[in-house]
């Protein structure tokens, strides 16, 4: 890469700030989401670049994607110089937070599939049981199971994830939308149901994507939010990219999104340590 390339690729500030910390540290991207205090979609589209540019590489680790900083040939003295800049003091202490938090590693035997609260099962094969055949949007697919189980029941399943690896894995009858939970690849009353399980605490902020839920709604239709109560476990930052550690009230997160005749309930209790509490709010448009 020409130099004049690279300045262009590292004058962006914020893509400077994430190659600065991963020239000190190896972290995946929601550890970096911690310490930059940006969404997934926009910490990505950063690496991206970096990556495309040479300076940044990627390593798998587990269930996880792990990046450090590279210095390309002939670049290593601009890059070495650009490295021994202190910090941002706010900066460097949140790098310091988050390997602290790897410190206090989650608790052992979970598994690297584990998902905090997954009453994921349970919970489709209610819908399947109340609702006639849907027109469902889907987002923030995970693993793929419980989109596929609602796709053998209802009309029509749109999936929406900023992964396409984990779009690609889902069955042909589901239609695929790359695309961040933050704005929704949804068109004005385009469905029935609107599905967020497990996917709401990755998102910074959760009311504007509520409210673009709400809008891809016909009148009448629903929203079901399913995501985790209150709790302590801060390492789900680090370890599964959670931006919020539960919510107090999804309820009036709903409301304040516009929706009526909302209804939330507590539907698990996890039995053993760490003993997640998962809540069920439902809205309608």
């Amino acid at each position: 890469m020409a130099r004049a390339d690279l300045l262009r690729t590292l004058g962006d500030p914020t893509r400077l700030r994430i190659w600065a910390l991963c020239a000190r540290e190896e972290l995946a991207v929601g550890e970096l989401q911690v310490i930059v205090g940006l969404g997934q979609s926009t910490v990505s589209g950063h690496l991206a670049q970096l990556r495309a540019a040479g300076v940044v590489v990627a390593r798998r680790d587990g269930a996880h994607t792990r990046y450090a900083a590279a210095r390309p040939d002939g670049q290593a003295p601009l890059l070495d110089l650009l490295a021994a800049d202190p910090l941002p003091p706010g900066d460097a202490l949140a790098l310091q937070r988050v390997l602290g938090e790897r410190d206090s590693p989650s608790p052992e035997g979970l598994g690297n599939d584990y998902l905090p609260g997954r009453s994921w099962e349970a919970f489709a094969h209610t819908l399947l049981a109340l609702f006639p055949p849907l027109r469902i949007a889907d987002l923030g697919v995970g693993t793929g199971h419980l989109t596929t189980l609602l796709a053998e029941r209802a009309r029509h399943v749109i999936a929406i994830d900023q992964d396409a690896a984990a779009l690609a894995r889902l069955p042909d009858t589901i239609e695929k939308r790359v695309g961040a939970l933050e704005d929704p690849p949804l068109r004005e009353r385009e469905v029935d149901l609107v599905l967020l399980s497990q996917a709401l605490h990755c998102v910074d902020d959760p009311l504007p994507t509520l409210r673009r839920c709400r809008d891809a709604l016909v009148g009448g239709g629903q929203i079901a939010v399913l995501d985790l109560a209150p709790h302590p476990h801060a390492w789900v930052r680090h370890r599964l990219g959670h931006r919020h550690l539960g919510f107090a009230d999804l309820g009036g997160l709903l409301r304040s999104a516009g929706f009526h005749d909302v209804r939330t309930d507590v539907v698990h209790v996890d039995r053993r340590a760490p003993a997640f509490t998962t809540v069920l709010a439902i809205g309608t448009r």
